[in-house]
Formats: C-alpha cells, structure tokens, sequence
C-alpha cells in the first residue's frame, strides 16, 4: 500500500466516526471539512466523465477539485441551509453514482447525470420536509458510518482511493452483506449516541442564520 493510501484511508475512517457519532455537535465545522471533499469530488468527477480521464491524474481535474472544494468549504461554513443541502445532496449524488457503479464502472457520464439527479431529488426532500436536525443526525450517522468502513477497507488493502470517485463506496460496502449489517448498525449507534445528547441541544449557528429554531 502507498503511503497516499495509507493517509487518505486512516483521514476517511477517522472523520467518518466522528460523523458518526457526533455529527450533529460539530457540524459546522465537520460539514465545511465535508463541503471541500465534495466540492473537490464533484470537479475531479465531473472532469474524468466529461474527458474520459482516469480519477486524479489530471492536473486540470485536480486543480479544479481544489478550487470547487475551497468554495464549496466557505458556503458550507458560513450559510446554514446551503450546509444542509450540500450534505443531503452529497448523499442523493453517492447513492445515484454508486448503483450505476454497481452496474458498470465504463459508465462515467451516465454515472455523473444519475447522481445529480439524485441530489437533486435529495434537496427538493430537505426543503419540502423541513426537518434540518433530524436530517443531520441521519446522513452524520449513515454517511458517517459508511466513510468509516470504507476508510478500513483501504487500510486493509481491500479498496483502493478510486472507489471514492463516483460514490462506489456505498457499493462497495453493499456488495457484501457483513460490511452492510456492520455500516447499518454502527449508523443505528451513531444516530441513537446523538439523538440521546443532542435532543435538548440546537445550533447556535441554525438560530442565527435562520432566525428560529430546529
């Protein structure tokens, strides 16, 4: 294993467990962290689909990943709803990739336009459900908990980095049922862990962005 992958692994399964566990807590500062790889994985994604090129070995892509993550992080850290958002289609993007993914991984532009239209199914949910704190604790929680046996998986040498690139790991860790019963009880955990500590607690941030509380 390559020291990159060493990093980027112990990186994913460590912000995946505090996701996890104390997403709803910390999730100013968790989402912008959040807000960055995905700003960062959706131009480096977007570059490889509209060009064919391989995930990260462009230095055009990578550019462009770094400066979409850079203001994606700042949107998230400083407008409350567009960090709800941005988590919610995050997760709408990965699930929509991912089953294309699961289908064929030759698939790139397809792959892009499916989890995109899944973000925004994700979005238009958020907004209609209004739910923003229940909504946190459940992606922290799933998300969290997915990251985390992902970034195990690279660290055993069972995955490789490229999996992060179209959502790849939702269907990576479904393609075996022990890493699927693991990654739905450890969400269970996290989600129970934040709804006991965090039901009589509210963001700062939500009431003074918003002007009412969540």
């Amino acid at each position: 294993m390559v020291f990159q992958d060493f990093l980027i692994g112990a990186l994913v399964m460590l912000v995946g467990l505090v996701f996890c566990f104390v997403g709803y807590r910390f999730f100013r500062i968790l989402i912008t962290i959040w807000g960055f790889f995905a700003g960062f994985n959706l131009g480096t994604a977007a570059m490889a689909a509209l060009f064919n090129n391989a995930f990260l070995q462009t230095t055009t892509g990578i550019i462009l990943g770094l400066v979409i993550g850079l203001v994606f992080a700042v949107l998230a850290y400083v407008f409350y709803y567009f960090a709800i958002v941005l988590l919610g289609a995050t997760a709408g993007y990965d699930l929509g990739s991912g089953l294309i993914g699961f289908i064929s991984n030759n698939l790139n532009f397809i792959a892009f336009i499916v989890g995109v239209a899944f973000a925004i199914v994700f979005v238009l949910l958020i907004l209609l459900l209004n739910l923003p704190k229940l909504l946190i604790m459940v992606f922290t929680a799933l998300g969290g908990a997915v990251a985390t046996i992902v970034g195990l998986l690279i660290l055993l040498g069972q995955a490789k980095v490229t999996l992060l690139q179209f959502g790849e790991a939702w269907t990576l860790v479904r393609a075996s049922w022990f890493w699927t019963i693991v990654a739905i009880a450890l969400a269970v955990v996290g989600f129970l862990v934040q709804w006991s500590t965090m039901r009589t607690y509210t963001l700062e941030w939500s009431e003074t962005t918003t002007g009412q509380v969540q």
